[in-house]
């Protein structure tokens, strides 16, 4: 069930990246007003403790969802972000057979978690805590992530304007009665997600 609360998330939604960020190197004739977020791009990534003194980096290869900021009212941003939990890949069949199972992740009966964003409070010109709904293993609790966006520039490939963004949070996989394998598997799991945002028009 670690890996199950980073994905959101990391959410996180996390999810997660709506900062009014400065302008550098665009002139203001060239700089998107909407963005949406570039789902290929993005990576939900998650690191456990693991058999007490060592650590599981891991990731959900699967994800999907819509982010709609505007750069002119980044507070009304909104996010909607599913990780599919089968997807978790930590690394090797066994243990990606243990975050399967029914005590953690439990993919048979709950295929998919989700982060839906319902507050942004900006913090400076590039950072936000955005809050939002995160349910996992049919459980809907708050999540606040923190947000930070990076300065505008042009992607390498397609020299289209782009704005990277990385979400981080911590989940307590406790608070959502994953208490199976103490142990083994830690109850706080560390949320990182990185992305791009693409122009939506």
């Amino acid at each position: 069930m670690n890996a199950p609360n980073t994905s959101l998330l990391k959410i996180t939604l996390t999810a997660c990246l709506l900062i009014s960020v400065p302008v550098m190197g665009l002139a203001s004739t060239n700089t998107p007003q909407k963005w949406k977020m570039d789902v290929p791009k993005t990576n939900v990534d998650f690191k456990v403790a693991y058999l007490g003194n060592g650590t599981i980096d891991g990731q959900f290869n699967k994800v999907n969802g819509s982010i709609n900021y505007d750069m002119k009212n980044p507070t009304a941003t909104t996010i909607n972000f599913t990780v599919h939990t089968h997807s978790v890949d930590a690394g090797g069949n066994l243990r990606n057979a243990l975050l399967r199972r029914k005590e953690l992740l439990n993919i048979a009966q709950y295929p998919t978690m989700t982060f839906v964003s319902k507050k942004v409070n900006m913090i400076n010109a590039k950072e936000a805590n955005v809050t939002g709904d995160f349910t996992v293993l049919g459980q809907t609790k708050p999540l606040t992530v923190r947000v930070t966006l990076a300065n505008m520039k042009n992607d390498p490939v397609t020299q289209k304007p782009i704005l990277k963004f990385r979400a981080t949070g911590m989940i307590d996989r406790f608070t959502y009665g994953v208490t199976a394998f103490p142990s083994i598997v830690g109850n706080m799991i560390p949320l990182d997600i990185t992305g791009s945002l693409v122009a939506a028009n």
